[in-house]
């Protein structure tokens, strides 16, 4: 394995032959991103057997480089990824989603909504209104925090309340298999000052509408013609699951779910593009759970940091002389356990002893 990485964290780079880091001041959305990146990969000088796009490269075309892409098209990809078009598409296949307003200038038939980015943002940029002068607050905070947000960036949409929760899928040309359903850990106060923004997973999600978010989701990516590793989020009110989003790549949850089932995803994706599949909702092992801590105030993580640190359940270990800014994640928790509980109050110990190194 080979890895071009924002970040390129020990444990990332323990795992590859070579790894690249993404200059800071690269913007992956810009038309120059795209050579940029190319050039990257040939500089390895390999002959790559593919290449498989990550998280924030599911949209760039790569067919100009000679080796295969496991991917979805570039053109299934930007429906999905576009939350705001997703959103005429589930409504077009008839699908329980959450309203979403024509633009973020129309008044809303009723309050709160939450206004957020049409593509990406793993919740940190989300805003909840409860009133119309509280809607252009949020979306002047948003504007102010991201300069590289227009206004046609964001999109508004009526806010339900209920249980965050994902389907982890891999599938073919043919099929959609769910692997896992998980719990989505969002905005937890003991992680991060951030409201909406996303700090984990807990494996399995256990509950009365599990078995219709996978049919929902099998369904749903054999549409919209998903290939490989395909996540989708949901809400789970008590009348029943609505889809958040659709996220054509790895997902979060990764961790979790390879943790509980013993299933190695990243073969399970390269192996779906051959056209096999693993088994329907794989048997749960145990329960596993992961954390991401954001950071409080700026730190540098020295070696007298990072050393303490590597002792605990962690991942997503950065590099001595790393920079976590303020409401930035710092690293990763992981636990595993025989129930939710368990696994949960794991987590919460073994971050508050992370929390203690990083505050000294």
């Amino acid at each position: 394995m080979y890895a071009i990485d924002a970040f390129c964290d020990q444990d990332t780079v323990d795992c590859c032959i070579a790894t690249k880091e993404l200059s800071k001041d690269l913007d992956i959305r810009s038309k120059d991103a795209a050579d940029t990146i190319f050039d990257m990969i040939r500089g390895f000088e390999v002959d790559f057997d593919a290449v498989i796009p990550g998280s924030g490269f599911e949209s760039m075309d790569f067919s100009s480089l000679p080796w295969p892409v496991l991917a979805t098209t570039p053109e299934n990809i930007q429906i999905v990824q576009d939350k705001f078009t997703l959103s005429h598409r589930l409504a077009e296949l008839g699908y329980p989603h959450p309203h979403v307003y024509e633009n973020i200038d129309c008044k809303p038939d009723r309050f709160p909504v939450i206004i957020k980015p049409r593509k990406g943002g793993g919740g940190i940029f989300n805003r909840i209104a409860w009133s119309e002068q509280e809607l252009s607050a949020a979306v002047r905070d948003i504007l102010e925090a991201e300069p590289s947000f227009a206004q046609s960036d964001l999109m508004m949409q009526e806010f339900i309340e209920g249980i965050p929760t994902s389907v982890s899928l891999i599938a073919n040309k043919d099929k959609a298999v769910a692997v896992a359903v998980n719990e989505q850990m969002i905005g937890i106060s003991w992680l991060t000052r951030i409201k909406f923004a996303y700090c984990g997973n807990i494996t399995p999600y256990e509950g009365k509408y599990t078995e219709e978010m996978r049919n929902i989701s099998e369904k749903l990516v054999r549409e919209l013609e998903l290939m490989g590793s395909v996540g989708i989020d949901f809400i789970v009110t008590e009348d029943g699951p609505e889809i958040i989003e659709v996220n054509p790549r790895f997902q979060g949850s990764l961790d979790t779910v390879e943790l509980a089932t013993g299933i190695n995803l990243c073969e399970a994706h390269v192996k779906a593009f051959q056209g096999e599949l693993p088994e329907r909702m794989a048997k749960v092992q145990r329960y596993a759970g992961r954390c991401i801590i954001y950071a409080n105030k700026e730190l540098k993580l020295d070696l007298q940091v990072l050393g303490p640190m590597r002792q605990q359940h962690i991942v997503d270990i950065p590099q001595p002389g790393y920079i976590a800014y303020v409401d930035s994640p710092v690293n990763s928790v992981l636990s595993t356990g025989v129930n939710r509980e368990d696994v949960f109050n794991s987590l919460k110990r073994d971050s508050e002893k992370i929390k203690v190194l990083l505050d000294n």
